[in-house]
């Protein structure tokens, strides 16, 4: 298979995105080989996934579409999941901006699962907790922002808390990536069917990616595009 050409249509709509990779219509061929070349000096990194690019009229269609769902709001509450979310949920804000001239008041959120191992097929449940709680969020409409949902363990977690501690008046969820399971637990394939995301971005392949706020092993974070990872270099 060869490379996905998105053209201004397809940002509309949540992006499929297949293990070679997408690229914007309006970029060469030329300077998608220059700029993947560019990157794949370094061993660690097995792919461009999503440039930049992409990246960025995406968040603007998506921007749109919140702008139109919140209607007449002045305020959006967004709580971004740190760490990886918070260059997506500052770019998000700056695109809501510019679609509709809503403010977007931002709040910090952060946890953790028992178990920091890599994840491994066969899991059934993580156990998630609280890292950094955000204040003044009771009672509050909220747009939750994170990078990516991928078996929904902290979200399904984050939703209960924010609805039965929190009493958050309403969520909704906005995730840069999601991910296709390859072989989840039925226990997992559960909470993902049950997960509802109401803003995706792309959906991709069970692939190590990291770029654009998500690390791998600390870095990469800085990337302006979403990146395959080496999972062999890490093994």
């Amino acid at each position: 298979m060869t490379r996905k050409i998105i053209t201004p249509d397809d940002y509309k709509n949540i992006i499929h995105v297949p293990h070679e990779g997408v690229s914007h219509h309006g970029t060469s061929e030329e300077e998608t080989e220059a700029l993947k070349a560019s990157l794949l000096k370094d061993p660690r990194i097995n792919n461009l996934l999503i440039p930049e690019e992409c990246i960025r009229r995406r968040n603007t269609a998506l921007a749109e579409e919140i702008c139109r769902d919140y209607g007449d709001m002045k305020d959006i509450e967004v709580l971004v999941v740190l760490t990886g979310a918070i260059i997506y949920a500052s770019d998000m804000g700056r695109a809501i901006y510019t679609a509709g001239s809503i403010n977007t008041r931002y709040h910090m959120i952060k946890t953790s699962v028992y178990d920091k191992a890599i994840k491994s097929t066969g899991e059934q449940y993580r156990a998630v907790e609280m890292v950094l709680a955000p204040r003044d969020i009771d009672n509050r409409d909220i747009l939750i922002v994170e990078d990516i949902t991928d078996q929904g363990f902290t979200m399904t977690w984050l939703l209960d808390y924010l609805k039965n501690e929190r009493l958050v008046n309403s969520t909704r969820t906005c995730s840069l990536l999601t991910k296709r399971l390859a072989n989840p637990t039925p226990e997992v394939k559960k909470l993902r069917d049950e997960l509802v995301v109401d803003y995706s971005g792309f959906d991709i392949e069970d692939i190590w990616i990291s770029g654009y706020g998500i690390d791998t092993a600390h870095d990469f974070r800085n990337i302006p595009h979403i990146i395959g990872i080496n999972e062999h270099y890490f093994s």
